[in-house]
């Protein structure tokens, strides 16, 4: 599903996957909280944008984007071969099955000077976090013991931007959030030479 739009436009024509998505145990209260941050990210977003949702997505508040491409992760191998300039995952990252497998698809899609925007529950893999998540996964459809950023990092991703935080209004120290940008690292994925050819390397 994609939508073309004009700078400033708000009333999107496209649905919400995010809406359709099966709650419980207060999965919607989670997806209300995180709102905000998942609206400030898509009003950063710019340019081509691919919006892989994820349980955490809700509503479009883009506002200066060039084309809009709504896609549910399963579907990110079939479209290779046309980089995106900002693409953004709201829960889709803490939701897939197998996180190195999405980031390895998500390389090829973001361009070299592209950004991932992503909100996401975050984990440090800690027992007491470990024995908690099929019960997340259960209620909300998520992983809470998930590090996020170091699978980007692991994937060929930089991050530039993060921050981790305990959910705020909710249990201290149970749901942590994760909130950040990341870009592709041409210093490990060989593109080193590329931006320097382009004469934009550092």
């Amino acid at each position: 599903m994609s939508a073309d739009v004009a700078p400033g436009r708000r009333d999107w024509a496209v649905s919400d996957p995010g809406s359709d998505m099966r709650w419980a145990g207060g999965g919607t209260a989670l997806r209300r909280l995180l709102r905000p941050d998942a609206a400030a990210m898509q009003r950063s977003a710019g340019g081509r944008v691919l919006d892989i949702r994820g349980p955490l997505a809700g509503g479009f508040d883009y506002e200066s984007v060039q084309e809009l491409v709504v896609a549910p992760p399963a579907s990110l191998d079939d479209r290779a071969g046309n980089p995106f300039d900002t693409v953004c995952s709201f829960g889709a990252l803490a939701a897939a099955p197998r996180l190195d497998s999405l980031v390895a698809a998500l390389r090829p899609l973001v361009a070299s000077d592209g950004r991932v925007l992503f909100v996401e529950l975050d984990g440090d893999g800690r027992r007491w976090c470990r024995r908690l998540d099929r019960p997340a996964r259960r209620l909300w459809g998520m992983s809470m013991s998930r590090d996020i950023t170091g699978a980007l990092w692991a994937g060929g991703f930089e991050v530039t931007s993060v921050d981790r935080r305990p959910l705020r209004h909710g249990p201290p120290g149970l749901l942590r959030v994760v909130v950040g940008v990341a870009r592709p690292d041409p210093h490990r994925l060989g593109e080193t030479a590329d931006l320097r050819a382009r004469g934009t390397a550092p």
